[in-house]
């Protein structure tokens, strides 16, 4: 049973958070043959301010 996270900067609207989930569970399924019924995954959402992207904190310019 595949249990997959999905760590992203917050703001992401309801409608693109189910969007995401629907498109990583198909892709899942898809790539090993798993029944999607049985993927799961959870989003966890994190302040911008909080992540270092590439090596840069979201407000350094």
């Amino acid at each position: 049973m595949p249990f997959i996270q999905a760590h992203i900067a917050a703001g992401l609207t309801h409608a693109r958070k189910r969007k995401l989930i629907r498109e990583i569970v198909a892709v899942t399924s898809e790539a090993i043959g798993s029944d999607p019924k049985i993927i799961n995954v959870v989003i966890h959402e994190h302040d911008e301010t909080n992540m270092s992207i590439s090596g840069r904190v979201a407000d350094e310019d």
